[in-house]
């Protein structure tokens, strides 16, 4: 028999229905507190168990002293919480204990209390360990399972940075759910007086936040000249970029100050706050340092690209819009048929000959000093563009033909050294053709040359042609 050499079997017989109910609590293991609930029930029964079955053989410690540290090392190895580990060590010690200071007598000498004691300590320590290396393996794995599921989604998050339409509050937006932030910001050295600005966030309103400067000294400002991170979690309101910001945020015990680098040049700074206390060798600080460098190399491409569609747009002596900006802007406003607009042609007279006469530095120097002049005479909303060689376009929103030509009338007034030009007018007509437009803008322009230059023509509207 397992224990001992006599048994009272229907206390046995008992201590076999409680091993049982240990087994079917325990025998599938789930993870959700629920399931640990029952681990720890099971150990415990499974304790209660082994205390019948100990009595029942009239206190025989035969096989006991290694079965009995099964049910700690199972809790140990299972639950996560310390608590129920204690609960399956004190039911270890009662299993020992209690028989001997309720019981006593021959069955339980009080000889058994040194080994009882000292059983007890060695499956408290063997439980206390266990459970302290399985908390920590699984920590690590739970740490490398959220860095996996880090790299995946920034992974994800690259592609749909290069195809969204505002790639930096896209950005700012996914770092905020990566790594699970309070707040994330963009500063970014402002173009001519090179002041690090605050460019975008997912907190302030841009309204308020939009092109607030970073303090000198700052730790954004360091991070910028050192090109290195700044994680910020003791005294943060004497680094932050803007006290005023930080505050707005509700004032995150914790801030990264992340540099984006282009090569060895810094290009702006990362922010990321959180609303507890972050680690520089934490999964989250890692995740934003990779975030940082892929939103780098994104506004990067995303400048150059604007860069590149603004030159290909702008006529590079004159700084006008050029010939494909101006097709597009008319195509644009003519396809709304609600909207009025006048064009005018101009081209400067005689222009040939006072580049023959003077060299083409100083006729190139004409055209500039010329675009210059006119664009001061200007609205905000009307659009002006180099066409040709001596020819501009211009495009007037909401005037009626006599306020155009007036217009008109200033423009040739302001050419510099003496030149001349001639003008071309037409007021467009519901539902007309961009090219018909221009076409009727340059055959008035045409009639002012045959006129001896020097004038502006209106052109006829459609129906009377």
């Amino acid at each position: 028999m397992l224990f001992g050499t006599h048994l009272d079997w229907p206390e046995y017989a008992a201590s076999l229905g409680l091993l049982v109910l240990a087994w079917i609590a325990v025998a599938t293991v789930q993870d959700d507190e629920r399931g640990q609930r029952r681990t720890v029930t099971g150990a415990l029964v499974f304790l209660a168990a082994l205390g019948l079955a100990r009595n029942a053989a009239g206190g025989s410690l035969t096989a006991i002293g290694v079965v009995v540290l099964l049910p700690v090392l199972f809790v140990a190895l299972h639950v996560r919480n310390q608590l129920g580990l204690w609960l399956s060590l004190a039911a270890l010690a009662a299993f020992y204990l209690v028989p001997l200071l309720l019981i006593g007598g021959r069955d339980y000498p009080a000889s058994d209390y040194r080994p009882a004691l000292l059983t007890a300590a060695i499956s408290a320590i063997a439980g206390l360990v266990t459970h302290r290396l399985v908390d920590d393996v699984r920590s690590r794995a739970d740490q490398a399972q959220r860095r996996e599921l880090m790299l995946t989604r920034i992974s994800e998050t690259v592609s749909e940075l290069y195809l969204s339409a505002d790639p930096r509050r896209a950005a700012c937006r996914a770092t905020l759910e990566i790594t699970q932030a309070q707040a994330v910001a963009l500063y970014e050295p402002e173009p001519g007086s090179g002041r690090l600005v605050m460019t975008t966030t997912t907190g302030t309103p841009d309204s308020i936040a939009a092109g607030v400067p970073a303090r000198a000294g700052s730790a954004p400002d360091t991070a910028l000249r050192t090109r290195r991170p700044q994680l910020i979690g003791d005294n943060v309101a004497e680094h932050v970029g803007s006290l005023e910001l930080w505050q707005a945020d509700g004032c995150p015990p914790s801030v990264l100050y992340q540099p984006l680098l282009k090569g060895d040049q810094a290009i702006g700074v990362l922010v990321v706050s959180w609303a507890d206390r972050a680690t520089m060798d934490g999964p989250r600080v890692a995740g934003a340092k990779l975030l940082a460098h892929e939103i780098a190399a994104v506004i990067d491409r995303v400048d150059v690209l604007e860069r590149l569609t603004d030159e290909a747009l702008t006529d590079s002596l004159t700084g006008l819009p050029n010939r494909r900006a101006w097709d597009a802007a008319l195509a644009g406003v003519l396809g709304d048929g609600d909207q009025r607009v006048a064009v005018a042609v101009l081209d400067l007279d005689h222009f040939k000959a006072f580049n023959d006469q003077h060299g083409h530095p100083v006729g190139d120097l004409l055209l500039r000093e010329t675009a210059a002049a006119w664009r001061a005479q200007l609205r905000a909303g009307d659009l002006l563009a180099r066409i040709g060689g001596e020819e501009f376009a211009l495009l007037l929103y909401e005037r009626d033909a006599d306020s155009a030509r007036r217009l008109a009338e200033r423009l040739q007034a302001c050419v510099p050294r003496g030149q001349t030009c001639s003008v071309g007018l037409a007021d467009s007509v519901p539902d007309e053709q961009p090219q018909r437009l221009v076409a009727r803008a340059d055959a008035a322009l045409y009639e002012a040359k045959a006129r001896g230059r020097n004038r502006v023509v209106t052109a006829q509207p459609p129906d009377a042609l």
